[in-house]
Parts: structure tokens; C-alpha cells; sequence
């Protein structure tokens, strides 16, 4: 127990180093925090799916695992926290948008998309509330064009093409906002204990 404990805070610590502000550790402590979490719920989701639904290719969620992991080796050598910043975030933005494409629609992919709305939540925690503003109006975006895609192709697509059944549509709807909305839940209360945490040294 105590060794994986150990392990687990020697993650949460990677990258930060001695002359970092506080406001910066918790920003690196968060986005490695949350490369954790997205990494492990999005490899629980693609289980999951194929117990379920249809065998999508796997050819998606893996890369963005590569791309992840990649990223996050890179950072720890390199110590360029900007430029990690900058692909995890994108990372979190365009792959879910990739893969609700890759699988159809709106609908056949269940709002696969939402788990684009990490990105701008993430801009606001790992970077600060005004420059998070381009990610929110960048997914935002994305989105919009989503619909358009759904709306204008809805007509055009063969019935045969939609071929997940609709409990599995439903039971993923439920599961991807459930799994989004923990995802938050967690990033935002491990920020609020460790604002606290900050505060309680400061007054000491």
C-alpha cells in the first residue's frame, strides 16, 4: 500500500520543480492529474463499448493513448510545460470529435463529443479563465459543425450504415455524461483541497 502510494505521489509531483510558484505546481499537478483520469476512463469506455456494441476499430482511442503517454515522456524530459499544455489540451478537444465522426453521428456515437467540454474546463484550471475563453468558443465550434455535418447528411445516410442498437445508444449516452461529469467533479474538488492546502501553509 505504502509503495503504491508512494508511486502515485511521485506522478502527481512529475514535472514540478523547486523554483515553480504554487499557482504553477497545482497546474502541472492538475494536468497530470487529469491525463491520469481521462487515460484510464477513456480505455474503460472502448472495454466497455465492445462488450456492448458494435466492434468499432480501435485504431482511434489507441492512438490517443500513444499521443497521451507520448506527450506526457516528452514533458518529463523535456520540463516544457507550455508545449504539454498546449497538445493535452488539443488532445482533449479534437479526439472526441475524431471519433464521434469516425463513428457516424450524434446518435451512433452516443455524444462520444462531450468528452471535447474537458478541454476548456481544463483551459480554465490549467492555464486561467481568460485564456480558456478560444478553447470554449473552439469547442463550441466544433460542435456547431458537428450538427451541421448530422443535420444536412441525415437524409443521405443509409439506414444500413447506423448499425448500433438503440439500449446500447441510450446505456453510452447515460455513461458518457456520467463519466464527463465525474471527470469534472474530481479535477475541481482536487483543486479546491489543494488551494487549501496552499493556504493553510501560507498561514502557517
Amino acid at each position: 500500500m505504502s509503495q503504491s502510494r508512494s508511486f502515485l505521489e511521485d506522478i502527481r509531483r512529475a514535472g514540478i520543480l523547486p523554483s515553480d510558484s504554487e499557482e504553477l505546481r497545482l497546474q502541472k499537478s492538475l494536468l497530470v492529474f487529469a491525463t491520469g483520469l481521462i487515460s484510464f476512463a477513456s480505455m474503460l469506455w472502448l472495454f466497455i463499448y465492445w462488450q456492448l456494441g458494435p466492434q468499432f476499430s480501435s485504431t482511434i482511442p489507441f492512438a490517443f493513448q500513444l499521443l497521451q503517454v507520448g506527450n506526457l515522456l516528452v514533458y518529463l524530459k523535456t520540463q516544457n510545460f507550455d508545449g504539454f499544455r498546449l497538445i493535452q489540451l488539443a488532445l482533449f478537444l479534437f479526439m472526441p470529435f475524431v471519433a464521434q465522426w469516425s463513428m457516424g453521428n450524434f446518435i451512433t456515437a452516443s455524444g462520444v463529443s462531450l468528452w471535447a467540454l474537458l478541454a476548456p474546463i481544463g483551459a480554465v484550471l490549467f492555464i486561467g479563465p481568460r485564456e480558456s475563453v478560444s478553447w470554449f468558443f473552439a469547442y463550441l465550434f466544433l460542435t456547431f459543425l458537428s450538427g451541421c455535418f448530422d443535420y444536412y447528411l441525415a437524409d443521405s445516410m443509409p439506414i444500413s450504415a447506423i448499425k448500433v442498437p438503440t439500449q446500447t445508444t441510450v446505456f453510452f449516452f447515460a455513461l458518457n455524461f456520467a463519466a464527463v461529469s465525474t471527470i469534472v467533479f474530481l479535477l475541481l474538488r482536487y483543486s479546491s483541497s489543494e488551494k487549501l492546502k496552499i493556504q493553510a501553509r501560507l498561514e502557517e
